[in-house]
């Protein structure tokens, strides 16, 4: 029996996220739909074709959970990152990881759902929480430690011996040097050069960065 696996969002990512199942899975597991909150959605566009999308309430009410029944999050927004990871816990979240992912497989440690996309480098020693979103040409240096529902997109760089929270947003081409701790729930701006610790919900932007929240 081939497993059915479901993207959750409706979205531009959630299309990003489908090409990258297709990249990994192939025709070993069979795509099912799309899930959105919004029921008045039924089809998206992709491929030119209608590919179907299930109400979330629908879902939970019809589709058991089931060892092949898996899902990938398909949103970039990390406050829905969390509340998606609580609605749907009873469900299969395996990690998607593209197949050209370089990365010492043995001394990184991955928890569930994570979104490993095209051109990401991770080093060595790397520990990772779930359901984090690392986008296009994202790295990670050796002993950086991160936690739940962070998004990482294209291009950013991670340095070494990093600790990071939970809920926090790095723009395109952010970048964190060596021996910093980012707690939670804080946006970095794109571009941004983060050079000291970050405390919680701070917006960092520009070189070096500097927290708009005063």
């Amino acid at each position: 029996m081939k497993n059915e696996y479901y993207i959750i969002g409706a979205g531009g990512f959630a299309k990003e996220v489908f090409f990258l199942t297709q990249e990994v899975l192939g025709e070993t597991s069979l795509f099912k739909g799309f899930i959105d909150h919004d029921s008045r959605k039924t089809y998206l566009n992709v491929q030119e074709k209608k590919m179907p999308i299930i109400s979330e309430d629908i879902f939970l009410s019809k589709i058991n959970p089931a060892l092949n029944v898996h899902l990938f999050i398909g949103v970039g927004d990390v406050k829905i990152l969390e509340k998606v990871s609580r609605k749907f816990s009873m469900y299969q979240f395996p990690n998607l990881i593209h197949p050209n992912f370089i990365g010492d497989k043995l001394s990184i440690q991955l928890e569930k759902g994570n979104i490993i996309a095209a051109g990401c480098v991770f080093t060595i020693d790397i520990k990772i929480g779930s359901f984090n979103v690392f986008n296009l040409n994202t790295t990670v240096g050796h002993d950086t430690v991160i936690g739940n529902c962070n998004v990482f997109n294209p291009g950013t760089n991670i340095s070494g011996s990093i600790k990071i929270g939970n809920r926090n947003l790095f723009g395109t081409n952010s970048t964190v040097l060596q021996l910093i701790e980012i707690k939670d729930d804080n946006i970095l701006g794109a571009s941004s050069l983060i050079t000291k610790n970050v405390g919680n919900k701070n917006i960092m932007v520009g070189v070096p960065a500097k927290n708009l929240i005063k």
